[in-house]
């Protein structure tokens, strides 16, 4: 991440001075007049790529709407994030944050389905829905209210390793080679991003000075 240091030499573009409380290592408008963050502007695409092909292939097999709902929430901050990175205005900040908190409540509510179905309680996935539906939305109050990067980040990691250890679970009893071999590979690429979302957030005076940033934020 840059500095406030950083920040203050920075070129200022279309979108003027950075009001967002993250503003990654990538130079800003270093490739365009009118895009702050080119490199990881542009990455998003697929994110909208793979979610809108995702959601094509959902609705010809018949899934339930639940997966619908995941595949249109990884288009949705796609288009968030290439707005926060494209601009680096903190009112798109929050349209790429508040998507990422949605999109992971309706993944927990899909590698939970199978538990939320043995509870002994009438309608126990209504209100599972209606509870996951009230933690967005006072999420989506307070981050419109405060400006908390931490918060988010610590609340998001929290949901995340929930999924997760489901995920280790479901990998656990499922024999298939090919599916176990796709949750290999989720977990690797995840590791992988997440290795250089640290570099790029923690080290950005080293990346900057490396003959070619590597742009670990955008891929």
């Amino acid at each position: 991440m840059a500095t406030t240091s950083m920040r203050s030499s920075t070129t200022v573009g279309f979108w003027g001075p950075p009001t967002s409380t993250i503003d990654w290592c990538e130079s800003n408008y270093e490739h365009s007049y009118y895009i702050a963050e080119f490199w990881n502007t542009i990455s998003n695409l697929l994110f909208v790529l793979l979610g809108l092909y995702g959601l094509y292939r959902s609705i010809k097999m018949n899934f339930e709407p639940r997966f619908h709902l995941q595949f249109i929430g990884v288009m949705v901050t796609g288009f968030g994030s290439a707005m926060f990175h494209g601009t680096l205005q903190h009112v798109y900040q929050q349209c790429d944050e508040t998507p990422m908190v949605w999109s992971i409540l309706a993944w927990l509510y899909i590698v939970y389905n199978n538990e939320i179905e043995q509870i002994p309680i009438k309608n126990a996935s209504n209100y599972v829905i209606a509870f996951l539906t009230m933690i967005g939305v006072i999420f989506t109050v307070v981050h419109a209210i405060y400006r908390f990067t931490t918060v988010f980040q610590v609340f998001f990691g929290i949901l995340a390793v929930l999924g997760a250890g489901r995920l280790c679970v479901h990998y656990a009893e499922v024999k298939d080679p090919r599916a176990r071999a796709v949750a290999r590979s989720y977990v690797t690429s995840s590791l992988i991003g997440f290795a250089f979302w640290m570099m790029d957030y923690h080290y950005c005076h080293i990346v900057r000075g490396l003959p070619v940033n590597p742009q670990g934020h955008a891929w």
